[in-house]
Parts: structure tokens; sequence; C-alpha cells
């Protein structure tokens, strides 16, 4: 799945990033580059992608110069985040997939996911073939991020088990979070751990 960066797709250069360990991890970045005919310019999408639950949780368009994108974009997630190279297509397709599992759940991507999905503008990039499995064995996972309240929390669990059911789907939180969370749903708690799985 890795190749030199950055691609050439027709007469367009595209660099598009991913974690090597996405799918062990759950949640992660991916960040697609269309560069300006001359070189100096570049498109840059960057998503912040649950593949267990919630799809595009963040995004963010950007157009700057491509010395601006290396330093502060580029380096800096390849550094901090473990990133590879993968195939536009293979991540446009990435992306895609995991916004329609989310919708499937009932959740819609950040505001700006289709604003910054104009990296993918270009009739040249098609995505491929590949099929990704999201969920978690089996199941919508859902973990709280640093990035959502309690509420937000507790109002993504009652979605999960208004649509899916009791039993299918799980999510992970902190204890005191959990606790609360479970007497609203009317399940009993499960003390004695500081962060944990709790199946409903």
């Amino acid at each position: 799945m890795k190749s030199s960066l950055p691609s050439t797709i027709g007469s367009v250069r595209y660099e598009a990033l991913w974690p090597a360990h996405l799918f062990d991890d759950g949640v992660g970045w991916i960040i697609v580059a269309r560069f300006k005919p001359g070189g100096r310019r570049v498109q840059v999408g960057v998503f912040l992608v649950d593949v267990f639950c919630l799809g595009a949780k963040l995004a963010v368009y950007e157009k700057c110069d491509v010395q601006d994108y290396r330093q502060r974009i580029s380096e800096h997630y390849v550094a901090n985040f473990a990133l590879v190279a993968v195939e536009p297509g293979c991540a446009r397709q990435l992306l895609e997939q995991a916004v329609q599992y989310a919708r499937h759940l009932g959740f819609a991507p950040h505001p700006d996911y289709a604003k910054a999905s104009r990296v993918f503008a270009d009739a040249a990039i098609e995505a491929g073939d590949r099929q990704f499995t999201f969920g978690f064995k089996g199941k919508p996972f859902y973990r709280r991020g640093p990035r959502e309240t309690e509420a937000q929390a507790r109002s993504i669990i009652r979605h999960l088990e208004q649509r899916c059911g009791p039993g299918n789907y799980d999510y992970l939180v902190r204890l005191g979070d959990a606790e609360q969370i479970s007497r609203d749903l009317g399940y009993q708690t499960q003390p004695g751990r500081s962060d944990t799985v709790y199946p409903v």
C-alpha cells in the first residue's frame, strides 16, 4: 500500500498519508494533498477518522504553499502520528466508506467534510476496489475522545442504544462516566476499573 511521495495521477500530483495501524487503533489522521500546477501551492484535506463508529470526526481544508505544507502539516503528522504513504484513491475509498458506515449508524460527518473532500475533485482520482471492514469485532465501538464532552458522549451512547439495540454495540469511557451512562440506560454498573468496555 505504500507509495513514493508524491504520487502522480494523470497530470495531477497527490500525496496521501494514513496511520500504519488505523484498524488496530480505531482512530487516526488521514491527510490528502493535491499539488497545484507549478508545484508551489497545494490543497490539503486533513481528516480525523474513527473506523470503529463515528466516521469523519474532524475535517479541515487548507490552501497553502508547499513549504508550509511540508513543515506544518506533513512532517508534523508523520513524526507525531506514525503516518505512512498510501495511494490517494485508497485513502479516498477508506474515507468514503467510513462516512457511509457512520451514516448507517445515524452519525453525520464533520460539517467541513464536504469542503475538505475538494482535494478529490479531479476526475482522475478513482476509488480503488478495496472493501474495508468497520466497527470492532463485528459491532460499532464508541470510545469517548478528548474533543467530546460528557454530554456528547452520553448522547452518542443513547443514540447507539436506540439505533443498534442492547448487545449490538460497545463503548469505552471513564468509569465515572460509564456508571452514570449505565444508570441512564437502566443497566447495572461494573465498578473496579478506571477505563473499561461496557457491552450493553
